[in-house]
Parts: structure tokens; C-alpha cells; sequence
């Protein structure tokens, strides 16, 4: 008699900034999210929940921003609205600001874009899944530190957190949220490079 496992209902997060760039060091291309699951999970017996996408639109100054610019984030905003048409993926959305930064060396003022929300919308999400218990399993595709107080939120919670990273040296990933989370998955080229969209 063969006994079947219960199936673990499980909950994907992706900071896509941190999975794109990754997928750009790799040389993949755009990737298609409904792919996702059968590249971060291990099936059977984890079964997909949903896919929670966190990203930002990149930051167009009002004046001097170049025609690149404008088509780049022209380019992604559709790549996220098409998404949200897909079964069982979300997108949250945080906002790219202008913060004002000064070099010492030549004494010039300048402003660099910076990401805001999103760390905090992931965490969010994070604690609101492990802390009710709708899913069992997380898997989290990320990178940041920012990220330890979420995952040392649901630690004595019912709910498992596993960290879907990536080590090559260009793609920045937290050693201490690696140590942090009970499971751990490296993930190669072959990963990424299956969930990139088919060609037409």
C-alpha cells in the first residue's frame, strides 16, 4: 500500500528586481512567471498557491530623461500590467524616488533613483501568510537583508520560509538572511533559464 504525502500548500514571493538581474548575469531574457512554480518548488508534494511579484517602476526625471529611459520603463510597465492577467500571480508595486547624494571627490551634487516599499511590502506579505496560516510552505526569491525581521517574524509560526537565492558575485545576496531561513535553494543558470518566456 502506497501512502500519498499531503500536499503543502505554498506561497512564491519574488522581489523581481533582484530575479531580472540575475536572469540578466545569466544572459535568460524576460521571464514568464506562470513557470515559476515548477522551478521553485518541489513537487510533489508542494503545491502552488499563489505568486506575489514585487517591483517598481524605474524612476523618469521630468526634465533631461533621454528617450532610453523613457522606453525602458515604458517596457517593463506593460511587462507588469500583462502579468496580472495570469492566473494566480499578483503584482505589488513600490516607487523608485529621487534621493539627493553629493561626491566629496569633485564637490557635485547629483541624484541617484532609489527603491522604496518594496523590501517593506514583501516583508508585509511575508508575515501576513506565515502568521495565518494559509500557506505552509514561502518560497522566497530574494536577496536583501532587510528581509530578517519578516522571516525571524514567522519562526515559531507553522509556516517554513525557503530562500530561493542566487550566488554568483554580481547578484548581491545576504549571507546572514541565507543563515536565517530554515530551507535554502541555490539557484543555477538552468533554473532561470527555465522560466524564460517561449519564443513566439
Amino acid at each position: 500500500m502506497i501512502l500519498l504525502q499531503a500536499p503543502i500548500l505554498t506561497a512564491i514571493l519574488v522581489d523581481n528586481m533582484y530575479l531580472q538581474h540575475a536572469s540578466t548575469i545569466f544572459n535568460v531574457g524576460p521571464l514568464d512567471p506562470r513557470k515559476f512554480p515548477k522551478a521553485f518548488l518541489r513537487q510533489p508534494p508542494e503545491e502552488h498557491f499563489r505568486t506575489f511579484i514585487f517591483d517598481a517602476l524605474p524612476y523618469v526625471p521630468d526634465f533631461g530623461a533621454t528617450e532610453k529611459h523613457k522606453e525602458y520603463r515604458a517596457k517593463k510597465d506593460s511587462y507588469l500590467k500583462a502579468i496580472q492577467y495570469y492566473e494566480k500571480i499578483a503584482v505589488e508595486l513600490g516607487d523608485v524616488r529621487p534621493k539627493s547624494a553629493h561626491c566629496p571627490k569633485c564637490n557635485a551634487n547629483f541624484t541617484v533613483p532609489v527603491q522604496k516599499l518594496v523590501d517593506v511590502k514583501i516583508s508585509v506579505r511575508l508575515v501576513a501568510l506565515g502568521t495565518t496560516g494559509i500557506v505552509k510552505k514561502i518560497v522566497l526569491v530574494a536577496g536583501d537583508k532587510d528581509l530578517l525581521p519578516a522571516v525571524d517574524a514567522i519562526k515559531d509560526t507553522a509556516t517554513t520560509v525557503r530562500l530561493a537565492y542566487v550566488a554568483e558575485q554580481d547578484v548581491q545576496t545576504s549571507k546572514d538572511l541565507i543563515r536565517a531561513c530554515p530551507e535554502k535553494q541555490k539557484l543555477e543558470q538552468p533554473d532561470i533559464a527555465s522560466c524564460r518566456f517561449d519564443k513566439p
